[in-house]
């Protein structure tokens, strides 16, 4: 699922200020969208690995479609992409909720 030209950019989101996803081709162009939370979701009968996100639209573009599935089937796509050029380069970053190994100092491990 390698993709050579991306269908996206990465723009700064004038709500939050936070990285977003701006689509750049048909038949989704012009939406811009952040992910949510992200899920690894072990189905260990099949021995596969779901992958489960939380993504706000927040700008539609004027795009209105009554099925999501396609929608979310492709910006799932990115996300994998995302997440293997992430390792690859060894640049994920996490942010937000809690790390059960951290205190509330940001640079000190309880490990």
């Amino acid at each position: 699922m390698k993709m050579l030209n991306k269908p996206y950019v990465v723009v700064q989101s004038k709500y939050t200020g936070l990285d977003a996803i701006k689509l750049t081709e048909h038949p989704f162009d012009g939406i811009i969208y952040a992910y949510g939370k992200i899920e690894f979701e072990e189905d260990e009968e099949n021995d596969t690995l779901h992958l489960k996100f939380d993504y706000e639209i927040l700008e539609d573009s004027g795009k209105k479609f009554t099925d999501k599935k396609p929608f979310e089937k492709y910006i799932g796509d990115i996300l994998q992409e995302l997440l293997h050029e992430g390792i690859a380069q060894n640049n994920l970053i996490y942010t937000g909720g809690v790390d059960e190994n951290r205190t509330k100092d940001s640079n000190e491990s309880d490990l």
